[in-house]
């Protein structure tokens, strides 16, 4: 639009609000670049997973059998269950913090550094080993560092870091 006054042109611009977000395009986008929902997702399929290898590998690396052998069966199968339903817990709980914790970080790297490469797997994985261990003093931190790290960088390398 243009105006005049006193006969000089003036050019006007309409005023827009700048619009820091935009609305995604694809309705589960918003889902999937929120760290909070990738934290949610990882977690929960971490804690079932969990859940899953305890139920299985609780039998190989159990000493129920010679503790029970003299007992009736009926006490034998309360007593298995119930160190599997332990051990089912346990790595369920253990799997989910670390799906959790690796998800938020390689995502937090990610928005951090504006790019989406092999290079954030590493990094949050090294973040990973880093907070898990972090109760143990900065040379566990260190080495749990080093050891996530490597790991992401080896499941990446397999082809086995994204699905996209």
């Amino acid at each position: 639009r243009t105006q005049s006054c006193c006969g000089a042109r003036r050019l006007y611009m309409p005023f827009t609000f700048p619009t820091p977000w935009q609305p995604p395009v694809e309705p589960g986008q918003a889902f999937r670049e929120s760290c909070t929902m990738q934290a949610i997702v990882s977690g929960v399929v971490g804690g079932g997973a969990g859940l899953v290898l305890g139920a299985v590998l609780t039998p190989l690396n159990s000493q129920l059998q010679q503790e029970t052998e003299h007992l009736p069966l009926r006490e034998q199968m309360r007593r298995g269950v119930r160190e599997m339903g332990s051990q089912s817990r346990s790595w369920g709980k253990n799997l989910l913090v670390i799906g959790a914790v690796f998800s938020v970080s390689e995502c937090f790297v990610e928005k951090s550094r504006g790019r989406s490469d092999r290079w954030n797997s590493i990094f949050g994985g090294c973040l990973t080993g880093g907070v898990l261990a972090a109760g143990a003093g900065p040379q566990a931190m260190g080495v749990g560092c080093a050891g996530f790290a490597a790991f992401s960088a080896a499941i990446d390398a397999l082809g086995f870091g994204h699905f996209d």
